[in-house]
């Protein structure tokens, strides 16, 4: 029986017994009222329940979707990663590919530059190196395009000549401009430095770049770059580089997308212009990566002009001298005439380059063209170094080096191991070091590259050893008296002078505090970032005795060089500043007296 048949019994069989109408009126309600609570609780349990079919229904229908979706990003992962694996298999071949030849290129370069050669002769020498080099980075550059979008592109800050630089650009280009019959027009200001500190080659690169383009745009008149100091200090300075032409001029709405990726001028005439676009995309970056900026001005059929503006450091005489030192020290050291070598390598030219730049420190070399001849000549003869290259004839250079580390009785298993490869990535460069190959080294490079790792492994009694004192002296070499540029800066205001002290004061006791923790923890990036901090400082305040320690800790750090003379230059540095805190404090009260 239902719950209302049930009800409606009870109510039947009770208004009989009620005698009170108004008491049979009020049961009569409340039995009414139970009925509507029951219709209305049948009413939600059914709905529940219908809603509970219906979410399970959902669930159920999206459970099934889920795993559905999860098929398919499993495919798709798996499809990236065949994508992502395949990219890689092709920028290693293109890699090898490319890389190959230009080794060449600049191996037959280097031994043509210590032949006999006319200036004309060597001229053409340094036209062929400076853009092999340069191609290297650009080929680097499309190969790496994903790490410029990253911002992961590291700039290598040295000193340069600019009179070099601006030959050897012109050099490149000129010949091009003759071509089309074209007048090519360089201009430097008579305040431009001698050396400027910076990334030469993205330098180059940029202006190479944009010349080119110029010159590709340009059918008469003339193509010119022009160089204007836009600010200078003695330490560093703001430029401004004018690239302008007379050529076919862009379209306003054209400008606005000539530097995004794969993008060309529609020419409109019967001009063809080749190229993919990269180029302004490329040069675009770099600008930024230099924290500088580019700007375009152009009128259709009249010309366009490029200007791009970028701040340099001006190097130290020290800095300079330095950096020549140091390139004109990576020789072959004389001991090594009695060390035995063994390189593995099957290109012919690769072969000549090498046996020629080693026979000119008279060593000899043993070759091996295959992983077969060089097993053969590891197992005959103990060996003071191993060259090898990765991708031979008949197998794998990295195969043979971890057989070679795996067997102990081999009489070469120790033996330092130089890996030069045409196809450099960083997978292969981490599996060469989990095998224990001490240097891993990208082809092309330069022979001083080579002797430098060399150095580092072979432990020749003829490198250099770690310096464990600096004399100051060696570093005092400036004739500037105490605190002049912040005289000249804040001439007349002895309240701001005060102010600098203060600050330099307060940054010093930290500085040295976390420059010595760096040390002892050997960590470069806690030493390198007080060093380069109150490097600014000190500049600032011009304390001519130590900023030549300051800027070489700084130097040594970020270019990761030197390391081993850490150490002392930072007992020199503490040294030196205890001496000039003195000097500051009755620089001071000097002051506060006047004012």
């Amino acid at each position: 029986m239902s719950q209302n048949k049930l009800i409606q019994k009870l109510l039947d069989d009770t208004l009989p017994l009620l005698q009170d109408e108004a008491l049979k009126i009020q049961f009569t309600n409340h039995i009414e009222l139970i009925k509507k609570e029951f219709i209305r609780s049948e009413f939600k349990l059914k709905r529940t329940l219908r809603d509970k079919q219906i979410t399970t229904s959902v669930l159920e229908t999206t459970i099934s979707e889920l795993k559905k979706q999860t098929e398919n990003l499993k495919l798709q992962k798996a499809l990236t990663e065949e994508q992502a694996e395949f990219k890689e298999q092709l920028f290693a071949k293109v890699s090898h590919e490319l890389r190959t030849p230009l080794h060449g290129i600049l191996g037959m370069s280097h031994l043509l530059e210590n032949s006999t050669l006319n200036p004309e002769q060597q001229g053409f020498i340094d036209i062929i190196r400076g853009s092999a080099d340069n191609l290297l980075v650009i080929i680097n550059d499309i190969l790496n395009l994903s790490k410029i979008n990253a911002g992961k592109t590291v700039l290598l800050l040295e000193p340069f000549s600019t009179e070099k630089f601006l030959n050897d650009l012109k050099g490149v280009v000129e010949f091009k401009a003759k071509g089309k019959g074209l007048n090519l027009l360089f201009f430097k200001p008579p305040n431009l430095p001698p050396f400027l500190t910076g990334d030469r080659t993205r330098l180059y690169q940029v202006l190479l770049n944009l010349l080119n383009n110029a010159i590709k745009y340009t059918d008469k008149g003339h193509v010119a770059l022009n160089i204007y100091v836009q600010s200078k200090t003695e330490e560093d300075i703001s430029l401004q580089f004018e690239i302008k032409d007379t050529g076919i001029g862009i379209d306003p709405t054209a400008s606005k997308l000539i530097f995004d990726s794969f993008t060309q001028l529609e020419i409109k005439s019967n001009g063809i212009y080749s190229g993919v676009g990269l180029g302004l995309n490329i040069v675009k970056k770099l600008v930024n990566l230099m924290d500088g900026t580019i700007d375009l001005k152009s009128k259709v059929g009249e010309g366009t002009i490029f200007s791009v503006k970028l701040n340099f450091d001006i190097p130290s005489v020290d800095l300079i001298e330095s950096n020549k030192k140091t390139i004109a020290n990576l020789t072959f050291p004389t001991a090594w005439k009695d060390k035995k070598l063994l390189m593995l390598e099957d290109n012919e030219a690769n072969l000549v380059y090498a046996q020629n730049l080693f026979a000119s420190g008279n060593i000899t070399l043993d070759i091996a063209k295959d992983i077969k001849g060089a097993k053969v000549k590891l197992a005959r003869k103990r060996y003071d170094c191993f060259l090898s290259d990765v991708k031979l004839p008949d197998g794998n250079g990295l195969d043979l080096i971890a057989q070679l580390r795996g067997d102990s009785s081999a009489i070469n298993q120790s033996i330092p191991i130089i890996v030069l490869t045409a196809s450099a990535n960083d997978k292969e460069a981490n599996h060469a070091a989990q095998i224990n190959v001490q240097s891993y080294i990208g082809k092309p490079f330069p022979p001083q590259l080579l002797i430098k790792e060399m150095k580092k492994i072979m432990k020749s009694d003829n490198t250099q050893k770690t310096k464990t004192n600096v004399n100051l002296s060696e570093y005092n070499t400036s004739t500037t008296s105490y605190f002049a540029n912040l005289e000249k800066s804040f001439k007349g205001k002895p309240r701001l002078q005060i102010e600098m002290f203060d600050i330099f004061l307060d940054q010093l006791p930290l500085a040295i505090e976390q420059m010595g923790k760096g040390l002892k923890d050997n960590d470069l990036k806690v030493f390198h970032y007080d060093a380069h901090r109150i490097k600014s400082t000190i500049n600032i305040i011009d304390l001519p005795k130590l900023k030549p320690l300051i800027h070489k800790m700084d130097e040594y750090c970020y270019r990761k060089i030197n390391l081993e003379e850490l150490p002392a230059l930072y007992e020199a540095f503490k040294k030196q500043a205890a001496l000039d805190v003195k000097l500051i404090h009755a620089k001071k009260e000097a002051l506060m007296v006047s004012n």
